[in-house]
């Protein structure tokens, strides 16, 4: 990747969310946090087809299968009657993450079981290889459905 120019996303964390509801004197208030934490930068091996944002499959830079999508969380906490949302990170994730733009997006990566991994480097790494090494970007594909618990 490196030899052919395919430049890594370099911003890119690791978001735990927790939910939880505390009960106060004044009746149930529910509590969400987000921690962010670094992640490896990665290489983006395909594009969702259908998404409206920058979501796809990558390779990190341990070699490890992603799935990345840009960063839906607000930044900062917010309070109101019923609900606490609290943001946390890690020394210099905040830094790190205020310094996005549109052209270099902060992304939340999900590190892949085994399983999936294999699966997705087998189906779609030679195509996307060939397709990054000629400039043309991540391979487009169409993302698939969910697995079920039954099927």
């Amino acid at each position: 990747m490196r030899s052919n120019r395919v430049r890594p996303y370099g911003i890119a964390t690791r978001c735990r969310t927790r939910s939880f509801t505390r009960h106060v004197p004044v009746g149930p208030r529910h509590e969400i946090v987000h921690s962010f934490d670094f992640a490896s930068p990665f290489w983006p091996v395909t594009v969702d087809q259908d998404a409206h944002t920058l979501t796809g499959y990558g390779i990190d830079h341990g070699g490890a299968c992603i799935r990345y999508t840009p960063n839906p969380h607000a930044l900062f906490s917010r309070f109101d009657d019923v609900t606490i949302q609290r943001v946390q990170f890690a020394p210099g994730c905040h830094d790190l993450m205020r310094r996005a733009t549109r052209a270099n997006p902060a992304f939340i990566c999900e590190t892949l079981a085994h399983r999936q991994g294999v699966q997705l480097l087998r189906d779609y790494l030679v195509d996307a290889a060939l397709s990054l090494a000629e400039g043309r970007g991540p391979l487009v594909v169409r993302p698939a459905p969910p697995r079920t618990a039954t099927g």
